[in-house]
């Protein structure tokens, strides 16, 4: 692929620190506030889709979510297409959009949402023929739980074992989970928080 070697694959790097900077912006923080005058932390919740959606309605929620969705999948898009793929870059622009969504350079560094959509976003481009029944099996389990981290709770996992089953490039693989990862992080990080609260 084109710049993907010699002196001109220095740039590729900017994909991910944009995509860490972009992944920062939390639009659920402007339409919450919009539309409740509030924060969604000043109001108890979080920033993400389902943080939106309780208190902005389905609309804004939807819009959150592809607002998060595309800012993990464009990224790897980008590092796949600009760079063919290749495993540290992939791999960094897979992390990038999700720690950046999970902790905002803009908040210093202070948690923001939990990642969920943009690592979905990322996941999809990566597998999506392993990722696309995982997370439907995740979001069955997320509606009968009324808890939307079922969906990557279930959905992930379950990738994970069809990615190896569908064969998916080792770089592939690697990237997604780290994408994975980087949300459990973040989950294990906001449940701590949640406890202290309690």
């Amino acid at each position: 692929m084109s710049g993907s070697g010699g002196h001109g694959a220095a740039w590729l790097w900017l994909i991910p620190v944009v995509a860490y900077l972009v992944g920062g912006i939390l639009p659920g923080e402007y339409l919450v506030r919009w539309r409740r005058g509030a924060s969604p932390r000043e109001l108890g919740d979080e920033p993400g889709t389902a943080g939106t959606w309780r208190q902005a309605g389905p609309a804004a929620a939807l819009a959150v979510f592809a607002f998060d969705f595309a800012k993990g999948l464009v990224p790897v898009w980008l590092a796949d297409r600009l760079a063919g793929g290749q495993g540290a870059l992939l791999l960094a622009a897979a992390v990038a959009p999700v720690a950046g969504h999970n902790w905002p350079l803009q908040r210093g560094l202070r948690p923001g949402g939990r990642g969920l959509a943009s690592a979905i976003g990322v996941t999809v481009y990566l597998a999506p023929l392993a990722l696309v029944p995982a997370l439907l099996a995740g979001c069955v389990v997320a509606l009968w739980r009324r808890r939307t981290p079922w969906v990557g709770i279930v959905g992930f996992p379950l990738a994970l074992v069809l990615m190896l089953v569908l064969r998916t490039p080792p770089a592939r693989v690697v990237a997604a989970v780290a994408a994975m990862v980087t949300v459990g992080l973040r989950y294990l990080q906001w449940t701590r928080q949640k406890q202290r609260w309690i």
